[in-house]
């Protein structure tokens, strides 16, 4: 590929991510960065166990815990030791979470990890 093509490409790369915020603080002006809006989302759609969730979205575990922390400290979240191994967390919506799901998540889970709408 030419430099030409390759300066392009990039060009249009910060286009597209300028255009829809992927790197402002404020993703989707929903008031926290991408990575957080990941984390809350994967968590929202029934991704709780910590070390299954940070392999979804590629993250290491120091990154993870962080983003789990920030969410924790926004009262969005929460993390619990899962019920079968203890070395292992679950990270589960508080009613706040789900509440800025606004429906886009399911209800938060009942204790045990199952969420609480039937199907």
């Amino acid at each position: 590929m030419s430099s030409d093509a390759i300066a392009r490409v990039r060009r249009f790369n910060r286009a597209v991510t300028s255009e829809v915020g992927a790197l402002d603080t404020s993703f989707l002006g929903r008031g926290r960065p991408l990575g957080a809006a990941r984390v809350l989302n994967a968590i929202g759609h029934g991704r709780g166990d910590v070390g299954e969730l940070r392999d979804y979205l590629g993250l290491d575990s120091g990154l993870m815990s962080r983003l789990l922390r920030g969410l924790e400290e926004e009262g969005l979240v929460e993390t619990v030791p899962h019920p079968d191994d203890a070395r292992r967390r679950v990270a589960r919506l508080t009613a706040a979470g789900a509440a800025d799901g606004k429906g886009r998540f399911r209800e938060p889970a009942a204790p045990g990890g199952r969420s609480r709408r039937r199907r």
